[in-house]
């Protein structure tokens, strides 16, 4: 992120990266910018700045045409010589606030239709760079590229030569090299797909989707990008992968080495990417799934039970994370049956029982009660 040192407050509201950050800060992106900022204090103000803009402008963008951009500019301008005109005629010099000169009013009026006309157009205008970015990349070795097209209504089975397998879903396309390099192995999606990648620690597994990247070393995990969908999402059901953006100031970083970066997911999460807003949300699958073996999964079947125990088996159960006050719960005993629910079935009858609420963040759950009555 040295780069980030010679930007100037437009050079930030701009900046992909810098506007995922503040309008869906996750722990690991929050994390970097607040320790660039402790190594940069003198960015401080020029990052507060930045992020009130960014803020400011969390409104849902008007489409502007380049007329009506020279009719309002034109129309500004007209209102504005009057004032001029009113200042020139005083035979006294008056001291005028800067807020109320011409100048700055001519200022404010031009950023202002910038930064609408530039909303209108950067969502068409990065989807395009994003495209051709991906297109010069496949281009490259063309030759040596192979590109399914499922035309078809149902999924189709595709095995690649290192042994992994893609399920591509209908009206999707996937496009992968005969032969994949020494280092790493890339494929390029659009549409739907369920992957089962062979592990091979020695070169991760990285998928190309529209705006987002994500790389593996071998797990199985499902992708969902479309050209037409305003979303993307990244599911996985074994293993763990990571997720980071195109955009991102760190890909070439983080596309060399053999480490997981970016936001993980582990099975049963998920991330939620919104394209027009570029915001990221780490969350659940819509139904979480048991990872373990069928031989090691648990009766559920309590009778006077902690419900801090119950809860720990769950998370085992389904490779999720459940937070809760143990010292608030440890005294709530639970008698339940609960085999045949699904996870948040079983979670809402737990909660009813000790008076207590969960939510779902960061891809884990957490539990809020007051603890039980004695």
């Amino acid at each position: 992120m040295n780069d980030y040192k010679h930007y100037g407050i437009e050079d930030l509201v701009w900046d992909t990266f810098f506007r995922q950050w503040v309008l869906s800060p996750t722990r690991e992106t929050d994390n970097k910018w607040k320790e660039w900022l402790s190594e940069n204090p003198e960015m401080a103000e020029k990052i507060n700045q930045s992020r009130q803009i960014v803020l400011s402008l969390q409104v849902k963008e008007l489409e502007i045409s380049n007329l009506e951009i020279a009719e309002i500019v034109k129309e500004t301008i007209s209102r504005t010589k009057p004032l001029l005109g009113d200042n020139t005629s005083k035979g006294g010099f008056e001291i005028i606030p800067f807020y109320r000169k011409f100048w700055f009013k001519i200022a404010a009026s031009f950023t202002l239709i910038i930064l609408f006309g530039w909303l209108a157009k950067s969502g068409f205008n990065r989807n395009n760079q994003l495209s051709n970015i991906q297109k010069e990349i496949v281009t490259e070795e063309q030759e040596k590229f192979t590109e399914k097209i499922n035309s078809t209504s149902a999924s189709i089975l595709i095995v690649l030569k290192d042994g992994s397998k893609i399920t591509l879903a209908p009206l999707s396309t996937i496009r992968y090299p005969e032969n994949f390099a020494n280092k790493k192995r890339e494929v390029y999606l659009t549409g739907e797909a369920f992957f089962d990648i062979s592990k091979d620690p020695n070169r991760p597994f990285f998928v190309y989707a529209n705006e987002l990247v994500t790389k593996v070393l071998g797990t199985s995990f499902r992708i969902k990008a479309y050209k037409t969908s305003k979303e993307i999402t990244v599911e996985v059901k074994t293993g763990r992968v990571s997720v980071f953006a195109q955009s991102d100031p760190d890909i070439k970083e983080k596309t060399a080495n053999h480490e997981l970066e970016g936001i993980v997911l582990s099975p049963n999460q998920k991330i939620i990417y919104a394209r027009d807003q570029v915001r990221m949300v780490k969350t659940l699958v819509e139904k979480p799934e048991i990872i373990i073996p069928k031989a090691q999964i648990p009766q559920f079947i309590f009778e006077d039970v902690p419900v801090t125990d119950v809860f720990d088996s769950i998370a085992k159960t389904y490779g999720i994370d459940i937070l809760y006050d143990e010292e608030l719960l440890e005294g709530c005993p639970l008698t339940a049956i609960l085999d045949n629910q699904t996870l948040h079935e079983k979670l809402t009858i737990i909660c009813k029982a000790i008076e207590a609420n969960y939510e779902i963040l960061d891809g884990q759950i957490v539990v809020h009660g007051k603890g039980c009555r004695n």
